[in-house]
């Protein structure tokens, strides 16, 4: 906080502020005696007084300093042009290629990814207004320590100047002042005003964004994409529920917390978030129930107008992150440069778009005098599945006419038609077949099978399945229609019995082949040599001590 610089030499005081015990810390840069916090009618402690001087001062907090800092050269714009100076952005197949290890299948949403993050990250760079650009490419790297020293010790000078200020005395000619007008002086010549935009010839491209809808049935791995995407990314990533948003002014969370959780992964720094991309999940919860006009539709339409400016890029009060008070201070970020990306299952998509395209549907004939609407959708979804026809085909139809998903088709289901406008890369995905759901079993990098083994190996046992046995699994779960979250029931409740009879007994192997997958019999126990068992039912002690050690080679 403050103190004289005689005491405070290069050390900097905790951030707290002593808003507890410390007291002590605080003292008058006039007559150095200790202040006293004043009592204000809200519980901040941010207003102190000197008992001897009678003068007010206001304590900045640790963010507050750190904002006023962040005219140094290093924010986050030059940090990008230093970063793409040493290392360029990840080509698309290179991300495709990363994708490719975690998700099976989805091969076109991935190259929609991998070109969406690559020309991100070519935007920013573009973005970047190129006064400060060249200023960076000058200065590329200087030493790091005394620059840093440096730092601090304006940090510290900061922290007096504007002290003082508030308090009314100006130190050495307000260098606060003068220092601000330096800076507005360094700026104005990249930005060009009124009449001389009208005379100048040369103009710069600005380049827009492009955000992009996922849509494809549960469990084809929307979420998981995004959620893959977010380890290799440089750029801040937040995923966010579209489920739990309401309108401004109702019970929920506000539009806002989207920015905000973006802000918490940028570390709350400003100019990071403003770069960063945002997953908007389950973005179909959001669309709009008509036909109840007495009442208010807080979770749907309301959102969705609010999300509006947000996507198109606005500038948002964000709360900052300790304020939970109603009227806190709040952070403004822009959400120019933000990338948008909104995934969801549209249950009942496909039967909106085989009307629009007057096609027979399977099934029986459908109800021509359907409404409109998210919860429309589905009961026709639901009124049409029926359980004679053959899963596969219907799947395949679904993924056929899911194929030609056109905007009208989305503003139907129930969202507005400025929301669509907004979300120009529309991406279908295609459901699981049964080939890709035993390379879901087993291929990817986190598979279902291999974390079944691993769990199995920590009690000293192998687990084996059979390749007929990952058919009929995947048979099961595409008559479940649950996606892959289906292999994992299945897998559950076919390893229950294992999973109960393995620990602690003599039981060194467990197979699974296609008979107890379709129920017909046991798995087979392949069990240690005799001699050993009875000496294992007074080891378990031992046993227990070797656990964790167990759990790191299964891992290895």
């Amino acid at each position: 906080m403050f103190t004289q610089k005689s005491v405070n030499e290069g050390k900097r005081l905790s951030g707290s502020g002593g808003s507890g015990k410390g007291g002590s810390q605080l003292r008058c840069p006039k007559c150095g005696d200790p202040c006293t916090h004043v009592e204000t009618f809200v519980s901040s402690t941010r207003f102190v007084k000197c008992e001897k001087c009678h003068h007010f001062f206001v304590v900045l907090s640790e963010t507050d300093s750190k904002k006023g800092l962040n005219k140094e050269p290093e924010s986050a714009a030059e940090a990008v042009k230093l970063a793409f100076a040493q290392k360029p952005p990840p080509p698309p197949k290179k991300i495709y290629a990363y994708l490719d290890k975690y998700v099976v299948g989805q091969s076109y949403a991935k190259k929609v990814l991998a070109v969406a993050v690559y020309n991100h990250y070519k935007r920013i760079y573009n973005n970047i207004p190129a006064g400060s650009r060249q200023q960076v490419e000058v200065e590329k790297q200087p030493s790091l320590t005394p620059r840093e020293l440096e730092m601090r010790r304006r940090e510290d000078e900061y922290r007096f100047t504007k002290l003082l200020q508030i308090a009314g005395i100006s130190p050495h000619g307000n260098a606060l002042g003068a220092s601000m007008q330096q800076q507005t002086s360094q700026q104005a010549p990249q930005e060009r005003r009124g009449g001389e935009v009208l005379d100048s010839t040369h103009t710069d491209i600005k380049l827009e964004k492009s955000n992009i809808i996922l849509l494809g049935p549960t469990g084809s791995g929307k979420t998981l994409l995004a959620q893959t995407l977010a380890r290799c990314l440089d750029v801040p990533f937040a995923i966010c529920d579209c489920t739990t948003l309401t309108q401004a002014g109702y019970v929920g969370e506000d539009i806002e917390s989207v920015i905000a959780k973006l802000l918490q992964d940028a570390n709350y720094s400003v100019e990071k978030a403003q770069q960063g991309i945002v997953f908007l999940d389950e973005v179909d919860k959001i669309g709009s129930v008509p036909g109840i006009h007495q009442l208010r539709d807080v979770g749907g339409e309301g959102v969705q107008q609010g999300l509006l400016k947000l996507l198109e890029g606005t500038i948002v009060n964000v709360p900052e992150k300790n304020s939970r008070k109603l009227r806190g201070e709040t952070v403004q970020v822009d959400t120019t440069n933000i990338l948008f990306v909104a995934s969801g299952a549209f249950n009942g998509l496909d039967r909106i778009i085989s009307r629009r395209k007057n096609e027979k549907y399977l099934g029986f004939g459908t109800p021509s005098n359907l409404g409109k609407g998210r919860r429309a959708a589905a009961a026709a979804d639901l009124a049409n599945t029926s359980g004679e026809t053959d899963t596969v085909a219907e799947i395949e139809e679904k993924d056929r006419l899911l194929k030609h998903v056109e905007a009208r088709d989305l503003i139907e289901f129930g969202m507005i038609p400025e929301f669509v406008g907004r979300l120009p890369v529309v991406v279908p995905l295609h459901s699981l077949d049964e080939e890709t759901l035993v390379r879901i079993l087993t291929e990817p990098r986190n598979a279902v099978v291999p974390q079944y083994q691993a769990l199995f190996s920590m009690d000293k046992c192998e687990l084996n399945v059979t390749q007929d046995a990952l058919k009929a699994i995947a048979r099961m779960a595409l008559e479940r229609k649950t996606g892959a979250r289906g292999l994992r029931s299945i897998m559950e409740k076919l390893l229950l019995e294992p999973m109960f009879e393995v620990p602690h007994s003599d039981i060194m192997a467990v197979e699974l082949n296609k008979e107890v997958v379709q129920g017909k019999s046991q798995p087979r126990y392949i069990r240690a040599p005799a001699k050993q068992s009875t000496e294992e039912e007074y080891d378990s002690g031992i046993e227990e001590e070797n656990w964790p050690r167990q759990a790191d080679a299964a891992n290895n």
